[in-house]
Formats: C-alpha cells, structure tokens, sequence
C-alpha cells in the first residue's frame, strides 16, 4: 500500500521545500511542530495514512472534484473560479479603517459576522511583537481589531482551528489564504476526518495572495535594512511603485523595493494556481489604483447574504468595482495560474503532481492565459 502519512508528506513535501506552513497538519500530529515560520519534525511515524498528508494543500487534490463538493458546480470559471458579484468595498467605521491594512473590510464583515452570530468564533491571524504569525481564536467583536494588518508572511493560522477548543454547536468563521482555503476544503472531504470540526466552519473569509515570504531569513534581512529600528507597520504599494513600506515606531517610513524581498518568496507559491481564495464564501483583496478600498468577490449564497446585511446595517460601504480594474483582476488571476502550471511542467508534476485537472482545463487555462498576455 502506497504510504499516505507523515513519510509521504517529508518526501513529497517538506524535502521538496513545498510546505505553505497553513497549519493544517498542526496538532493533529504529535511528531510536527512549527517554529520559527517553519514545519519540523520530531520523530519519524509509520501510519500508513494519515490526517497530515490528507489535510495538506500539497498533496494530491482533484480540484475539480474539490469544486463539485463545495459549490455543487463544475470548476469553469477559470480567471477568478465562481462568483456571484465582485464590488469595491470598505469599512464605513474610519476607526477600524485606521487601525487596519487597507479598508478594514476583513475586519468589520468578521465582526458584522460575530456580532450576529452567523459564527460563535473566529479563525484569524494574529501578528507577534516580531511579525511572526499565529493563527488566534477570537469570540468577541471587540477583539477582532487585535488581529488586524497583514506581515506577508506565511504562518500556522490553521493550527489555531485544529486546536480549539469547540463546543459542538458552535459556528466557526475563518480568514486565511488560498492555500490555507483549499486545505479546510481538503479537510472537509477528507475520510480521514474524526470529528465534525469542518462541519461547524461555515464561514471562510478568503484573501488575496501572489506569494508568502519565509519569516527567518526575511525578518533577518528586514532589521538590518531598518538599522535594527522597531517595525510596526509592513505595507505593499500597487503598481506601478510596487515597494515595500515599513514604517517604524519612531513613525520613519523605509521604501523596500520589491526585487529586494523576492529571494525570500516561498518555494511553494511558485506553484499555486489560486490567487483570489477562489474555494472561500468571500474573497478579499486591494483594488489596484484605488486606495483605501478592497475587491470583495462573494462567492457563496452565504458570503453574499452577510455582505448584502452588512452594508444595509451601515457596516460596509460598496460601490461597483471598475470594468478596467476587474479586466485586470482576471489577467492577474490567469497569469498566475499560467506561471504555475508553467512550472509544474518544467518540474515534470503537471501530469502527476499535487493538483489534479483535466487535460481540456489545462489547455483552456494555457489558452487564456496567452491571450491575456498579449
């Protein structure tokens, strides 16, 4: 019998540097841990199958089948996966607009969320005095600005999921990235699964994600550039600036650029298909040109009923997303896909690597990709 446990998951992942470090595997198995932005192994494990290989984003997955189970549909939206409506958004409060990255949107539909127990719990992303992520479960709405602001580096949130603690009726929401969604989508039909904890998720928040950047070297490289000065706030400018913002508790603001940090650009990003979180109930990113505003893709009967209520309760404020600006969402969208698969090719995996489609939708992928390019 093929191996499907932690010796599959070391050989076929974690050698090949493609760990997205989602958390998914974390405290589920006593033999992982994470440290330092990193997944390593204590001991070695000889279960034949096991919920660290069946949960990973890593590993193998019919993506089409994925997408037949969580929406009921086949997967032929290939630019932005299914979607209902895609606005310009952000939050109305100026206060949680100041205190978040770019809109507060993530922040207030969370707390819109938990305030009218669509969730009894929240799933989210909560940043060390380093910049070091943790996955935080918040209950109150009042704490959910704690977890606000993005570090753009990969972190365990999903631990935070696996560990709970949950009472059996509670509803749980969760923020994260495209890989980090397909993980929870994995573990939702995985039969493997002992526990109806996918069950109760019944709210994922999806982010943008172009790549994720390994925390050790990058933080190391980041101090020295700052001259060891306390970070407080990272930020990424649209093209065509396209700079890395730090800004320091002495309020100084230090222009990275971009080309500067890509050599710390996880391995594993160079082969995800999903920039939008395209498996998620609603899917957040910036709008390119426009400051202060989020893209806010709903996806699901759910994300569009919490979005709809939202901005009737004042919560949210929307207007509709340029044609120009969603022509370009698509092409970025394409791209990426494009370049993965481009390289799951050179890497020998397209026909048997970690995700699985048809031969039709690869070419229809490749297809549109080329003529966005153009």
């Amino acid at each position: 019998m093929e191996n499907r446990g932690l010796q599959a998951l070391e050989s076929g992942v974690i050698q090949k540097d493609l760990c997205t470090s989602c958390g998914a595997c974390l405290s589920l198995c006593p033999y992982l841990q994470s440290w330092q932005g990193r997944l390593v192994k204590l001991d070695n494990c000889d279960l034949a199958e096991g919920r660290c290989f069946a949960n990973c984003p890593r590993t193998q997955v019919n993506l089409e089948t994925i997408y037949q189970e969580v929406f009921g549909q086949r997967y032929l939206n290939i630019e932005l996966g299914l979607f209902k409506q895609v606005k310009m958004t952000r939050a109305s409060s100026p206060g949680i607009r100041k205190k978040s990255q770019t809109s507060g949107i993530v922040s207030a539909l969370m707390e819109f969320a938990l305030r009218e127990e669509f969730i009894h719990g929240a799933v989210l992303t909560h940043r060390t005095a380093e910049h070091l992520p943790r996955g935080r479960v918040i209950r109150r709405p009042d704490e959910i600005l704690s977890c606000a602001g993005s570090s753009y580096v990969a972190g365990p949130t999903l631990q935070a999921l696996n560990q709970g603690p949950w009472e059996d009726t509670e509803r749980i929401g969760v923020v994260g990235t495209p890989c980090q969604v397909l993980a929870m989508r994995k573990m939702g039909v995985s039969p493997l699964k002992k526990t109806s904890l996918m069950d109760r998720v019944t709210l994922i928040v999806g982010l943008f994600c172009t790549w994720a950047l390994t925390y050790e070297p990058f933080m190391k490289y980041l101090k020295n550039r700052v001259n060891g000065a306390r970070i407080r706030k990272l930020d990424i400018t649209p093209p065509p600036e396209r700079l890395l913002k730090v800004i320091t508790d002495d309020d100084h603001t230090w222009n990275v650029p971009l080309d500067e940090i890509r050599p710390f650009i996880r391995t594993t990003c160079g082969i995800c298909l999903d920039m939008t979180s395209e498996l998620s109930d609603l899917s957040v990113g910036t709008v390119e040109g426009i400051q202060g505003w989020n893209t806010v893709i709903t996806r699901s009967n759910l994300g569009e009923e919490i979005l709809s209520r939202a901005e009737a309760a004042g919560i949210v404020e929307s207007q509709p997303l340029p044609e120009e600006n969603l022509k370009h969402l698509k092409e970025a969208s394409l791209l990426k896909k494009q370049r993965a698969l481009l390289t799951l090719k050179e890497r020998g995996e397209l026909e048997d690597g970690y995700i699985i489609l048809s031969h039709e939708l690869i070419g229809r992928i490749l297809s549109k990709a080329k003529e966005a390019g153009s």
